[in-house]
């Protein structure tokens, strides 16, 4: 093995460790504030990961070359279909912050897609297992202190359970934190432990990401964890599982059935924005209002609850149709229905497309479309 093959795979377990990091230097442009407030996903963004993908690109290029053409091909049709939104957009600079995002995570997946997933094989494991593993640990800290723990240098915002907005859990008149990792939210640390969990299938990956997932109290999450593991398990596994179900049975029946009595601003909030997304596309049904566009197009429109929720609607699919049209949407589906061809890697892509029906973060957040182009790159490859 060369000098330049061993640091290559240097660069490709850092990627993958620092997947669920989010450090990074935020830029705050006239176009990124709406009614004076700054908004995170209309910032431009310099992130580490970023660096660390563009290196590993840089290298792969310079001493193998070879591409997968056909991720290459889905990439250019996908980045087409969204760009060509910003012909019709209000805020034209947060357009290209998400195109530039989309496009740097991209080479993450087209890299996946041209490697031997055999040669590899090992450091993504161990990458995406040490990931999961100190996102676990960081995850109990937050939850036993009820706050941040300091960890600022992988990403690890600012919060106590007193912090406006923050998540929590109420059992029966206890408020506990619902712990972030280095995540924005506690939804998108769930999903990141779902998806590796079935991804890898290791035994000690699966009881830190269930332990985490459960200290999440993320519902939909929890219902695709309980699902995949009920569906992939052996049968000793699974009878382990179904017993530690039956011990949870009392926190999980609070945590589902708060959302028909005390706990039900989150539904109705997102059945009004998926109201406006509607409205938002049939007012241009091509190539919709624009990427990146959907909180400033809605800003004007109040939703439930004491304060303004300026963030997408929660539904992929609704936010690229609103955002880019029927155009969008195409690319979107082309995008993520051409890998889903392999079988093996079916119950992740059923669980990105269930998560994805409920929450906005894989076409969102830097964690959550990193996650989408390892499945999708990973998927790429074992199609090869």
């Amino acid at each position: 093995m060369s000098k330049l093959q061993r640091f290559e795979n240097i660069i490709f377990f850092l990627t993958l460790l620092f997947l669920p990091t989010q450090l990074g230097r935020h830029f705050w442009p006239d176009f990124s504030f709406v009614y004076s407030l700054p908004i995170d996903y209309l910032s431009p963004v310099f992130y580490f990961w970023d660096i660390l993908v563009g290196l590993l690109f840089f290298i792969f290029l310079l001493h193998k070359g070879h591409i997968n053409r056909i991720a290459l091909n889905l990439v250019f049709f996908f980045i087409l279909t969204q760009g060509v939104s910003l012909l019709t957009s209000v805020n034209l600079g947060a357009g290209f912050v998400r195109l530039e995002q989309y496009l740097i995570v991209s080479f993450f997946g087209i890299y996946l897609a041209s490697i031997n997933l055999k040669e590899v094989k090992k450091i993504i494991f161990w990458g995406l297992t040490l990931a999961v593993m100190g996102e676990s640990a960081l995850a109990i800290a937050q939850f036993i202190k009820g706050g941040t723990v300091g960890f600022w240098i992988l990403g690890e915002r600012s919060f106590s359970l007193s912090t406006p907005g923050i998540a929590k859990f109420d059992f029966y008149g206890l408020e506990f934190l619902r712990p972030y990792g280095t995540f924005p939210h506690p939804n998108v640390l769930a999903a990141f432990c779902v998806i590796v969990a079935i991804l890898l299938r290791g035994k000690l990956t699966f009881v830190a990401a269930s332990l985490t997932i459960f200290l999440t109290v993320s519902r939909t999450a929890i219902l695709a964890g309980i699902v995949s593991a009920l569906w992939l398990l052996n049968k000793k596994w699974r009878l382990l599982f179904l017993t530690l179900l039956i011990i949870l049975l009392p926190i999980l029946y609070t945590r589902f059935s708060s959302t028909f009595n005390f706990d039900v601003l989150s539904f109705v909030r997102r059945e009004e924005q998926a109201e406006i997304a509607i409205k938002m596309w049939l007012q241009s049904p091509l190539l919709g209002v624009g990427l990146n566009n959907f909180i400033p197009a809605a800003s004007d429109q109040l939703l439930a609850g004491p304060s303004r929720f300026l963030q997408p609607v929660h539904n992929i699919f609704l936010l690229a149709l609103a955002e880019t049209g029927i155009i969008g949407l195409t690319g979107l589906i082309v995008l993520i229905g051409y890998p889903i061809r392999k079988r093996r890697l079916l119950p992740i892509w059923l669980v990105i497309i269930f998560l994805g029906m409920f929450d906005h973060y894989f076409l969102t957040l830097p964690q959550g479309y990193h996650l989408l182009f390892l499945v999708w790159g990973i998927s790429l490859s074992m199609l090869e």
